[in-house]
């Protein structure tokens, strides 16, 4: 299946492949054609909804990532793969961690199986920086920590972590990991648990309760959609710089605060189903953002105001209404 195109404009970037149009591949075409890249996407189905307004641009190739044909199709005249496959969410890798692997690695090995064979090109590759320091020790916590993942979906990453690594010494490429903190913006949604922030939100909208395990003291890094599209997109035109860096926002808030800022932001009352912890779950997550804030110019959107946009962007896609936003605080 040869690539389809749908109006590319063709920059002066390298040429990149950016596999998985999910809630994070999407931003990063949409970054990487702002900075004046050539785009092709490989994704399982067409997007819609505001992924197809982020892609709008780039060409396509429809098919399975762990297909051998259609990953030819999708390296042919590419200099760089952005690796973004969506999978499972931690909560289901749990109890599915066979299907989490597979859903990763098959198409990860594939792919590097097809880079090997082929010319010299870069690669990087969406990790979690949420899950693969496991219980850190220092706060905030830099790449060189060491590596401890609780939750089979942390193994799997550090996994497929390890594997990159491997492609890019035996064939002398240029390799990326990117640890991504808790990511959350524009176009998350609550099914399937994807995301605290989008799910909290959700469950204000509709007046269901949440599903909270634990006391709420959990803290976690979150760092907005479109901050990790455009680091993403500068890190993969910028030739050197170590192999691992993490994204996120360098700070870290606790869930019970989350639920405040989003009842603020919705003007809204959050009803909580409160759960036993559950033993995978990371205490606390806090990225050191120094190595990234020295490669290019990072400078993270503060929480409430990306709450307050992940907020409008949720109540015109229920209503229907583009544009359409609430009775929501001023955002500076």
């Amino acid at each position: 299946m040869k690539p389809v195109s749908s109006g590319t404009a063709r920059g002066s970037g390298v040429p990149a492949l950016v596999i998985g149009a999910g809630f994070l591949g999407s931003q990063i075409v949409r970054s990487l054609l702002d900075e004046g890249n050539p785009v092709r996407v490989l994704t399982r189905r067409a997007a819609t909804g505001l992924a197809e307004d982020l892609t709008r641009g780039a060409d396509f190739v429809i098919g399975d990532a762990g297909v051998t044909a259609t990953i030819d199709d999708g390296l042919e005249d590419i200099g760089h793969v952005v690796f973004a496959m969506s999978s499972l969410m931690p909560g289901e890798a749990e109890q599915e961690p066979q299907l989490d692997l597979s859903l990763i690695l098959q198409p990860l090995l594939e792919l590097l199986d097809q880079l090997g064979r082929g010319p010299r090109r870069g690669l990087t590759f969406l990790s979690s920086g949420g899950t693969v320091y496991g219980r850190a020790k220092s706060f905030p916590t830099p790449e060189d920590a060491p590596t401890a993942p609780l939750s089979a979906y942390g193994i799997t990453r550090l996994t497929a972590e390890r594997f990159v690594l491997r492609y890019g010494a035996l064939h002398a490429a240029p390799v990326r990991i990117l640890r991504v903190a808790n990511a959350y913006g524009p176009g998350q949604t609550g099914a399937r648990g994807q995301g605290i922030i989008g799910t909290t939100l959700e469950h204000c909208l509709s007046g269901e309760p949440v599903t909270v395990f634990g006391d709420g003291s959990i803290s976690r890094d979150f760092v907005h959609v479109e901050d990790v599209g455009r680091a993403t997109a500068q890190l993969v035109n910028l030739e050197t710089g170590p192999q691992i860096v993490n994204i996120g926002s360098g700070t870290d808030v606790s869930l019970a605060q989350v639920h405040t800022l989003t009842q603020e932001t919705t003007g809204r009352t959050l009803a909580i189903d409160r759960r036993p912890a559950r033993d995978f779950d990371v205490p606390r997550v806090q990225l050191d953002i120094r190595v990234l804030q020295s490669l290019i110019d990072f400078r993270p959107r503060a929480l409430r105001d990306g709450i307050v946009s992940t907020w409008r962007d949720l109540l015109s896609r229920q209503k229907g209404e583009a544009g359409r936003t609430a009775d929501l605080p001023n955002v500076s």
